[in-house]
């Protein structure tokens, strides 16, 4: 089995034959930085310092032939042809938590539009699970199959989780969801996960861009803010096909009168005859339009990987420091990728 060796920490682990080089990492007990797993959203790209890798299809979307030529891989779709020594950002969890399995129970089920329901989840009495807001937990499936979904709640909200969860299909788990699963099903779920959460030390004004249900972890943040008398500038920015997909408008419209500094911008990228009011267009292009410098902004990014992808190429351009972008692709699954792609090359 070839070995990978990461730089500078000097860990090391083995890859089993057909596993990538983040799920091998990840087993390991070695949280590279990662996202949505899909080979989209860039987060888990790697220096190759020594030795060879490969995809097993074509090169992923998240990578451009200038960083492949530079020996940059994206890990959780790269698999190790030789021993590796890989060049990582470094590893950081989020202070103060601690991941765990638990189960939990469906405390109620709230619709928030057409095809967006709210997962209100009960943990055990005698367990808690700490977390930052930006955050996301995975559902446990058959198959050792798991569903990720950002944790909608704040901290200061109590001992519920809030998720936020689009319906992605009529048979899958989230179909369950809105269709037979009912108040006090029980689930497994693991986490709190990611490298996705407010940086409360950073002295500069934040600006959270949302795309459809990735408002939810920025709704998380502000939430917190707002529970623990956080008065900072806040402009958050949210995108949606039509004004259905912006649920909780009315409630981020009374933040505005009520929260000084909070700036709200919704974004509507579907057809419309304008009467609706709100601005039209793309939701990275209206931060764009409105901010010709970035440079003195925080970046709390979430949603589709062409969004994020957007963000990570034009934001820079606009004087964002990358170390000042803080992002979460929202992607499918592997799985569901992989029975997708299946049924294309069917059809």
């Amino acid at each position: 089995m070839p070995r990978v060796t990461l730089v500078p920490t000097g860990q090391a682990f083995l890859v089993e034959d057909g596993e990538t080089v983040l799920a091998a990492a990840l087993r390991a007990g070695l949280n590279l930085p990662h996202s949505c797993k899909g080979g989209h959203c860039a987060s888990c790209r790697a220096r190759i310092l020594e030795g060879t890798v490969d995809y097993a299809g074509e090169v992923p979307p998240g990578i451009t032939p200038g960083e492949v030529r530079e020996g940059y891989a994206l890990l959780c779709q790269a698999r190790a042809l030789t021993d590796l020594r890989v060049e990582t950002r470094e590893v950081r969890p989020a202070p103060d938590v601690e991941v765990k399995s638990l189960p939990c129970r469906i405390e109620r089920l709230d619709r928030l539009a057409e095809d967006v329901i709210a997962v209100v989840l009960r943990l055990p009495a005698v367990e808690e699970m700490h977390f930052r807001p930006g955050q996301y937990i995975d559902v446990m499936l058959s198959e050792g199959r798991r569903r990720s979904f950002s944790i909608a709640s704040a901290p200061a909200d109590g001992r519920h989780l809030e998720l936020h969860v689009r319906r992605a299909s009529k048979s899958g788990f989230t179909g369950q969801l809105f269709d037979s699963l009912r108040t006090g099903a029980l689930l497994r779920i693991e986490g709190p996960l990611g490298q996705f959460w407010f940086r409360p030390e950073s002295p500069r004004p934040p600006l959270m861009v949302g795309g459809g249900t990735g408002y939810a972890p920025l709704r998380a943040m502000l939430r917190q803010l707002i529970a623990t008398g956080d008065r900072r500038p806040v402009t958050l920015y949210w995108g949606a096909r039509e004004t259905a997909g912006l649920y909780e408008h009315e409630w981020l419209s009374g933040l505005v009168a009520s929260r000084p500094g909070f700036v709200f911008r919704p974004v509507l990228s579907g057809p419309s005859l304008g009467e609706d009011g709100l601005r039209h267009g793309l939701v990275h292009e209206a931060v764009l339009a409105d901010h010709a410098d970035l440079s003195g902004h925080d970046v709390y990014a979430s949603g589709p990987p062409a969004m994020i992808e957007a963000i990570r190429t034009r934001f820079v351009e606009h004087g964002l420091p990358r170390g000042q972008l803080f992002f979460d692709s929202f992607d499918y699954a592997p799985d569901t990728l992989a029975r997708m792609k299946a049924r294309q090359g069917s059809g």
